[in-house]
């Protein structure tokens, strides 16, 4: 497996899967020997939310994206040649097609389960308006490799496109890199005649080593930071969704708990007038029993009248 398979796999990652992902890859390359790539791979920078969309969408939807990157191409040459008509039209297919790609970006982001606020889709968008006016962020969106998202201020999208890719596939479509600050010159290693460094070149040599390797920590701690920065941006953001969640449910839990205490409030006031009406029931049951029983008497007094009758009769 090379840097560019690894790259590859690790930028499809949720970025809050991202760091735990990249370091057990690199200690699996350490593992098999391979201690060159497993440097590498440490130096892999995890992506912001809005640069893992917009891998995800080169990655799930390259046919809109490669759309998008095709109609920058004809936004320049209809620049070039000063076609106004041609221009008006095409940037009606840009908005459109900007405005399609940004939703699909929330659809694969719910489908993901990552919130998306206004500040990532607005660095989306801008990602996105960037790569249709600068071949070279076309370049960087087409790699499905961004660490960070990109802009356009008119004069190119600035210095930045090369650091916001993690890895470049094609060295030769790369864009050329800024000039690095310049360090201090190691100073020569001199040996005398008899091949063995002299104290002071040996001196020099374990100096610029140590640099070396102050600034590789230097720069380990870095990414780390920025790592945990960002780490902390998404808990803050996971805590303050959490909140609303908390706040939207005790309002819930209020609401049903007023609706629980009406609800008993009303249960008390039907079994008091259960209560009554039970009373009623067992003395319009003792009156029917009393007025039962008279019936009964009646009867069999109206029963000897009438015998007593047809005897006299007879």
């Amino acid at each position: 497996m090379n840097l560019e398979q690894v790259a590859d796999e690790l930028y499809a990652l949720a970025p809050a899967a991202f760091t735990a992902a990249r370091d057990e890859q690199a200690g699996q390359a350490r593992a098999s020997g391979d201690a060159g790539l497993a440097g590498e791979i440490r130096k892999l920078r995890r992506p912001t939310v809005s640069a893992w969309l917009v891998n995800v969408l080169a990655r799930e939807d390259s046919g809109q994206v490669g759309d998008l990157l095709e109609l920058g191409q004809s936004l320049r040459e209809a620049q070039q040649a000063l076609d106004g008509e041609r221009l008006r039209e095409l940037s009606a297919q840009r908005r459109q097609l900007v405005t399609a790609l940004t939703q699909e970006v929330q659809r694969l982001a719910e489908h993901a389960g990552q919130a998306v606020s206004a500040q990532v889709e607005r660095e989306v968008r801008d990602t996105l308006e960037a790569a249709l006016a600068d071949p070279g962020v076309a370049d960087a969106v087409r790699s499905g490799r961004l660490t960070k998202p990109l802009s356009y201020a008119g004069l190119g999208a600035g210095i930045g496109i090369d650091d916001a890719v993690a890895v470049w596939s094609e060295p030769a479509a790369r864009p050329p890199r800024q000039p690095a600050p310049s360090r201090p010159a190691r100073k020569a290693r001199t040996a005398p005649r008899d091949g063995h460094e002299t104290k002071e070149a040996e001196r020099a040599r374990r100096e610029a080593e140590a640099a070396e390797k102050a600034q590789r920590e230097a720069e380990a701690a870095e990414r780390n930071r920025q790592d945990a920065a960002e780490d902390v941006r998404e808990a803050q953001a996971g805590l303050d969704e959490a909140e609303q969640e908390v706040t939207s449910a005790r309002e819930k839990h209020q609401a049903l708990q007023r609706r629980i205490d009406e609800l008993e409030r009303q249960l008390d006031q039907i079994q008091g007038e259960s209560a009554q009406a039970l009373r009623i029931l067992r003395q319009a049951e003792r009156l029917r029993d009393i007025a039962a029983r008279a019936l009964d008497g009646a009867l069999r007094r109206l029963a000897k009248a009438e015998a007593k009758a047809r005897q006299h009769q007879g």
